[in-house]
């Protein structure tokens, strides 16, 4: 599966505006969703990757687990996974010191275990290069609704590197999403080490955005089933292209430097 893909930057003050003139463009209100980002990098080795483990991959029914297998056995990659997360989560461990009954006794608190959660993992290649072509282009791989993506990244020697957190407001017409985004840190954490998967999340906050000027990110993207034919990827470029026209002057959307969005691990 390709994604073609324009971007842009839209300052914070300026964001109320920007969500009302692209709920208007596309007749629906946002939706909008918080998100806990792990990423995780793959061995720092150019031979010898193994990819995913032989016995999972037997069990699975899915054709684009071996897809991803071909792509993790050529190259070590950064591998994204993604868990929805709702806004009363955060901060939960400060919220149970509600009393249980007797005194002194305080709930235990809320603890959060990711592979018991249905997560998303994401791989992307480097996007292609542009050749004229007006869009970022990249292949992407999507696996949604699966538990225990922590540990199979685990098993295949991948290691945690960061997490953060996406704030997203989405919309859609027709074949093509559009997503303001913009992404907050988590402050250090007092219990557990910053190598491990939080077990539970700080005041919501407490969150800092990745950005000194806190500018969001508005993305619209196309996905193309089968990229290798011709006219699917023309047809995605020039939807594409008629919201850059659509746009000119309010959002500039470009296609930008595709090393940006380099996952490659660097030995």
């Amino acid at each position: 599966m390709h994604e073609l893909f324009l971007s842009t930057q839209v300052a914070n003050e300026d964001l109320q505006r920007a969500l009302r003139i692209l709920q208007g463009y596309c007749g629906m209100k946002p939706v909008t969703f918080l998100r806990r980002r792990l990423i995780w990098e793959g061995p720092r080795m150019r031979n010898g990757l193994k990819g995913i483990d032989a016995g999972f991959l037997k069990r699975q029914s899915q054709p684009i687990w071996r897809s991803l297998h071909e792509q993790l056995i050529r190259q070590s990659y950064i591998i994204t996974l993604l868990y929805d997360v709702k806004r009363e989560q955060f901060g939960e461990g400060e919220k149970a010191g509600v009393q249980d009954g007797d005194e002194g006794q305080k709930e235990e608190d809320p603890v959060i275990d990711c592979d018991q959660l249905l997560g998303i993992l994401r791989w992307t290649d480097l996007p292609d290069p542009a050749g004229g072509r007006p869009v970022n282009s990249r292949l992407l791989v999507n696996i949604e609704n699966e538990r225990g993506l922590c540990t199979l990244l685990k098993s295949m020697n991948h290691r945690l590197t960061q997490e953060m957190i996406q704030e997203c407001h989405r919309f859609v017409l027709g074949n093509v999403v559009f997503d303001f985004s913009r992404y907050l840190q988590l402050p250090p954490s007092d219990t557990e080490p910053v190598s491990s998967i939080r077990s539970k999340l700080p005041a919501y906050e407490s969150l800092v955005p990745f950005d000194a000027e806190n500018k969001w990110v508005l993305t619209a993207s196309a996905l193309v089933f089968n990229g290798s034919v011709p006219d699917h990827m023309q047809k995605g470029i020039d939807e594409l292209m008629t919201v850059k026209t659509d746009f000119e002057g309010c959002f500039d959307f470009q296609a930008l430097d595709r090393h940006i969005f380099d996952t490659r691990v660097k030995i």
